[in-house]
């Protein structure tokens, strides 16, 4: 039976309405740093920063997402057909798989592209 609203420390509602989209990508975020979406959301207001130590399920979880997200690409014929949800998300898991990999070394097509970016015209 849930208390009533006189013993709780947190006795105002706030409600905003977001895209599924959204949705989707708070939840995702909330998940992958092991805490509540109202935790995630009040830490980013807060501009706080939080340490992530990843444990079994956050691993289980981003390996869930990303075999949706193979699922969904192995649907796709022609890669410029890809709507802009699926490669916002492909965009976060990938942010989130570096930052718990750590020091990744730099794959080839970004070591060009820097060197691309470098060059200087003469």
């Amino acid at each position: 039976m849930p208390c009533p609203n006189y013993r709780r420390k947190r006795t105002i509602s706030k409600a905003f309405r977001v895209s599924r989209e959204e949705s989707e990508r708070i939840e995702l975020l909330a998940r992958a740093a092991g805490v509540t979406q109202q935790e995630y959301i009040m830490a980013k207001i807060e501009d706080r920063e939080f340490t992530v130590v990843p444990d079994i399920r956050t691993y289980k979880m981003l390996r869930e997402s990303m075999r949706q997200v193979y699922q969904e690409l192995c649907r796709l014929r022609d890669c410029s057909a890809m709507d802009k949800r699926l490669i916002a998300k492909i965009e976060l898991l990938s942010d989130l798989f570096v930052g718990i990999a750590g020091d990744v070394e730099r794959g080839e097509l970004e070591k060009e592209d820097s060197l691309i970016a470098d060059m200087q015209r003469g």
